[in-house]
This record gives C-alpha cells, structure tokens and sequence, in this order.
C-alpha cells in the first residue's frame, strides 16, 4: 500500500511538473526500490517509473 501511495504521489507531482521531488521514509528497502525506478504493486506487477 505504501507503494503505491508514493507512486501516485511523484505521478502526480510529475504532471503537475514537478522534476525533482524529495521522499522521506523510514523503510530503505522501498526507498531503494523506487530510487533506481522501480515500484511493485500488490499484485507483485512491475511499474516502470
């Protein structure tokens, strides 16, 4: 779930024209995920950033 919740706010913040955006979490592991483009869904799909 969260995620998800921080895909669809840097997709978001995107088509509002946001080219760099700053994201605090204490969990590093999905930090790093989405850091080197990447987010996994609940249903294990792959999301290309």
């Amino acid at each position: 779930i969260e995620a998800r919740a921080i895909n669809e706010g840097l997709t978001l913040a995107w088509k509002k024209g946001f080219c760099k955006v700053v994201i605090k979490r204490d969990n590093a592991l999905l930090i790093d995920i989405i850091g080197n483009g990447y987010v996994v869904d609940n249903n294990l799909r792959e999301l290309h950033l």
